[in-house]
């Protein structure tokens, strides 16, 4: 099987996959998903590409620092953005000084992955820290909110499109919105879906939906700490080529000592 295929069949044993509607491409919760995931993910990537026997395959030592590069680009961004989406007024002063280090981190990351800086990279390197601190906390002028409006606009104009009354198809696309927008009403929702759930008398503690959410963010965190603290001593070699013998000799060596 090719390499690449394989490397699909992993994401896809992580719930991973590339959407054809996406132009072939990971959307947002994919990749999400894949910076969350990407310790786990990308050992997977390793142990893949080091099975490879082709006579032009890269060599171990290049092999297992660009995954280790990679892995912790998605740490980093992971880290960085779990500050970024803070609303206003909730970040304190170490969030901010978390920030500015997972960005530096992040710079020096790139740089050594040889990745140029395209806008939404550029967005977070240059602008996004000092705009957290100027407006303390950006999360809700983010593009989620947007993103679930467009959601409920497209239900909702599912549902009402084969009006032929264009006049009554507004007014109950405006009165179906209102109604998914009032506050009592998913007050309402989220009493009747309490009172539904079923009451177990003897639980497993780490079957409760939010302990296991709560212990998994735990980990999450010791992870981007453990990462960011890494970083800073600037381990990873620069991204070279497997046709460069100089520059993989020198690889090898340094690896060796």
């Amino acid at each position: 099987m090719p390499v690449f295929a394989e490397i699909e069949n992993i994401l896809l044993d992580f719930g991973i996959t590339a959407a054809a509607y996406h132009g072939g491409k990971l959307n947002g919760v994919d990749c999400c998903e894949l910076i969350k995931l990407a310790k786990q993910i990308f050992e997977c990537f390793q142990a893949c590409l080091l099975s490879v026997s082709h006579p032009n395959r890269c060599s171990k030592d290049i092999i297992i620092n660009a995954c280790n590069l990679h892995r912790d680009i998605c740490i980093t961004l992971d880290a960085l953005t779990s500050k970024i989406r803070m609303k206003k007024g909730e970040p304190q002063e170490d969030d901010y000084e978390l920030a500015e280090k997972h960005l530096i981190n992040l710079h020096y990351l790139c740089t050594q992955a040889k990745l140029s800086f395209m806008p939404k990279i550029h967005g977070l390197i240059t602008h996004a820290v000092p705009q957290l601190r100027r407006l303390q906390g950006i999360g809700d002028t983010l593009e989620d909110d947007v993103e679930c409006i467009q959601q409920i606009s497209a239900q909702i104009e599912s549902l009402v499109s084969r009006m032929k009354n264009k006049g009554q198809q507004a007014h109950l696309h405006s009165k179906m919105e209102a109604i998914q927008n009032s506050n009592l009403v998913k007050e309402k929702i989220e009493a009747s879906q309490v009172l539904s759930k079923r009451v177990f008398k003897k639980r497993n503690h780490e079957s409760c939906a939010h302990v296991l959410s709560k212990r998994l963010k735990e980990e999450r965190d010791i992870s981007r700490a453990e990462t960011m603290v890494f970083l800073e001593g600037k381990p990873h070699v620069e991204i070279i080529s497997s046709h460069d013998n100089s520059k993989a000799e020198m690889l090898a060596n340094s690896t060796n000592e």
